[in-house]
């Protein structure tokens, strides 16, 4: 069976496999530096599961930062009927993204 965790990062949850990449809001750090996920909710490692209560105790992921950028752009437009009110603005989310190396049980 395939290993792979469960961590959070910046209130979000996402599963991750060794190799894989993943894109998060921005973290501090520049390209190629060695990150380090310690909250993992979950584990799986061949037949054996783990669940934290929170967090799986000892259990961590190591990943690279591959590139730090921004994302496509969004749009908002706002609109208010019979008032001849609208407003386009638009956001660009600052993210990183990150291979997966290793999962440490």
């Amino acid at each position: 069976m395939a290993t792979y965790a469960i961590i959070q990062c910046g209130g979000k949850q996402y599963r991750v496999d060794p190799g894989a990449q993943l894109t998060v809001d921005r973290l501090p750090g520049e390209r190629g530096e060695t990150i380090v996920f310690d909250r993992v909710l979950f584990l799986r490692d061949g037949e054996t599961v783990s669940i934290g209560q929170p967090v799986v105790d000892g259990a961590s992921v190591k990943g690279t930062i591959v590139e730090q950028r921004r994302d496509k752009k969004i749009r908002i437009f706002k609109y208010r009927r019979r008032k001849k009110s609208r407003r386009t603005i638009g956001h660009r989310q600052p993210i990183t993204r990150v291979r997966i190396d290793e999962i440490l049980a």
